[in-house]
This record gives structure tokens, sequence and C-alpha cells, in this order.
């Protein structure tokens, strides 16, 4: 099976990421880091940049079928945090578990859709896969629609790669400048945008009251504390 080598050159993303990967090698090893790095909640794991650099660096790998092994690699990951979501309810403590039902009745009528949305943009989805899962929300439906965000995702990320090569003439150093700016824009998306918080005030005000907030508190009113916890349980 093709490892994550181009020549002699060996690219390390994530040193444990790429570990996994090459043990397993190919396109098996996308699937596979894809599915645990959507595996642990509120804890976010770059899978998508061992699809970037696989793209990027392999010679003959098809970006096409990377976004696909990667983005069903993705939501079969997050059946595990459905999981949690469903059997969370004894172990949550209540102030966090109302909190997620406040979500999850928010999200009752459009939980397909909002899968799709959050899989297919750079934000946490455990903040909706959670609440999904607390309410019992279909697993197939859940299912279909985060593959179809995290295909999208994930192909788009692995033509970023071929592009960025292509463009830099596979030249490392330009390679890797242009893939930081790219990852720190979505790091910082992941980091310090609070959706949880966003989602809650939905929930409790409307898409009115969250419109107010931001206008009497800007963009404070969508980014994390300081102090804030990242799963604030």
């Amino acid at each position: 099976m093709r490892k994550f080598k181009r020549g002699r050159e060996t690219f390390r993303p994530v040193p444990w990421l790429y570990d996994v990967a090459r043990a397993v090698g190919g396109y098996g090893g996308i699937f596979v880091v894809s599915a645990l790095g959507n595996m642990i909640p509120f804890i976010p794991i770059p899978y998508l940049a061992a699809v970037y650099f696989y793209s990027m660096r392999i010679v003959g790998a098809s970006p096409l079928l990377v976004g696909v092994v990667s983005g069903l690699g993705g939501a079969v990951g997050k059946l595990a945090i459905y999981a949690v979501g469903r059997g969370s309810r004894v172990f949550l403590k209540r102030e966090t578990r109302d909190r997620y039902e406040r979500i999850g009745k928010l999200l009752k009528s459009y939980g397909a859709l909002a899968a799709f949305l959050f899989a297919v943009t750079p934000s946490p989805d455990d903040v909706i896969v959670i609440p999904l899962g607390l309410m019992k929300y279909d697993v197939l439906k859940l299912f279909l629609s985060l593959a179809a965000g995290k295909i999208v995702l994930s192909t788009a990320t692995a033509y970023a790669g071929r592009t960025v090569a292509t463009l830099a003439r596979h030249e490392l150093l330009l390679e890797l400048a242009v893939s930081l700016v790219l990852f720190g824009i979505v790091i910082a998306l992941l980091v310090f945008f609070d959706w949880e918080r966003v989602l809650e005030t939905i929930a409790e005000r409307g898409f009115k009251g969250l419109v107010a907030e931001l206008k009497e508190k800007g963009f404070a009113a969508a980014v994390k504390s300081r102090s804030a916890q990242p799963s604030r349980q």
C-alpha cells in the first residue's frame, strides 16, 4: 500500500497521526486517521492536516477519493460521540444536561440540516451531535448528514492541498508557509469561536436575540472568554 512518502521525503503533519496513517497505509490510513480524529469529544484533532498533506505530497493520489474516504471515516468516528450523547444523561451535570436539552429542542426539526452545516464547516460539531444523541435522533439520518458534510469539507481540503502544491511548484518552504496560514485560520475558528454559546443563545432567545446580543456586545458575544473551559462541563 502507498505510504505517506514522496520519494525520499517524509512529512509529519502531526506525529501520531502520521504514525497511524503510515502503519495502515494509503487510503485506508486516511480513513482510520479521520475516524480517530472525530472520536474524542471537544478535543479538536487535526485529521484534516493528514488529508491536506497527503493530497499535497503524494503523487498520483486522487483528492476526490481522499475526500470521500476521509468524510466517511469522520462520520463513523462521530457515531462514537453520538453514542456518548445517548448515554450521557446519567453522568452529565444537571446544568450541562439542561443546556444540551435546550440545544436539542432547537435542533429537533433541523437535526439533519444542522449536522450537515456543522460538518461542512471547520466548526466543532460535537456541540450538536451530543444534544442530538441525548434526544435519540435518528442515527441513520445523522450519519448521512455528517458524511455528506465531511465529504465536502475533506474533498475541499484535499483539493486545497493539491492546489497549493501545484502553485508552489512543490517548493517545500512555500508550501509550508501557505499551509500554516490556512490552518491558522481554521484553528482560530475552532478555538476562539464559542459555537455552543451561540446555539444556547438561539435556543433561549431566538435568532433575534442573538442579533441583539451581537449588536450589544459585538464579537464578545460569540467568542470564548479566557476563563471558559473547553467543554464547559
